[in-house]
C-alpha cells in the first residue's frame, strides 16, 4: 500500500473535537491490553451468549470486581476467619 505524502494531509480540526467531546460524555476510554488466548475466547463465549460485546462484558466484569473492595483486605479477612475456625477445632 502506498504511504500519502505527509504535505498532502489535512488535519481535521473540528472533527477531532467533536471526537473528544464525545468520549468525555461517555466517559470511556479506549486501551490497549494483553490478555491470554484462553481468557479472551472464555469471554468471547459468555458474551455471544449473553448478546452483549465481550467489551461491554469484560467492563462489566472488572466493575464488579472493583466494586467488591480491596481484594487483599478480603482475602486477609477470609484467612483470619479460616484461622479462627482451626484454631477452635485444636482447641477443642
Amino acid at each position: 500500500m502506498k504511504q500519502p505524502k505527509t504535505s498532502v494531509l489535512a488535519v481535521d480540526k473540528k472533527g477531532t473535537k467533536k471526537i473528544r467531546e464525545i468520549a468525555l460524555k461517555t466517559k470511556r476510554v479506549k486501551i490497549t491490553i494483553n490478555i491470554d488466548f484462553d481468557s479472551l475466547d472464555a469471554l468471547k463465549k459468555l458474551a455471544s451468549k449473553s448478546g452483549a460485546s465481550y467489551q461491554k462484558l469484560l467492563n462489566q466484569i472488572l466493575k464488579e470486581g472493583l466494586n467488591k473492595g480491596n481484594g487483599s483486605e478480603q482475602r486477609l479477612d477470609r484467612l483470619e476467619k479460616e484461622l479462627e475456625k482451626i484454631r477452635k477445632k485444636l482447641a477443642a
